[in-house]
């Protein structure tokens, strides 16, 4: 199914783009209070679960 297949596509963009901001506090470079802005900017969010009552929370548990 093509629908799934672009779903599929944005959903793993997301997270990788997530997932780069996630490191870059793991890493220091950025805040938690900046990677929260950075991460609520990110395309298609609502396709991984991540909206801004619980955006601090995931950058929490990644980072534990």
């Amino acid at each position: 199914n093509t629908m799934s297949k672009v779903k599929q596509y944005y959903t793993d963009v997301a997270e990788k783009a997530v997932d780069t901001i996630i490191n870059k506090v793991k890493q220091n470079l950025i805040t938690k209070e900046t990677a929260s802005a950075d991460i609520l900017k990110v395309d298609n969010l609502n396709l991984i679960g991540i909206d801004e009552h619980n955006v601090d929370e995931v950058i929490d548990m990644e980072c534990a």
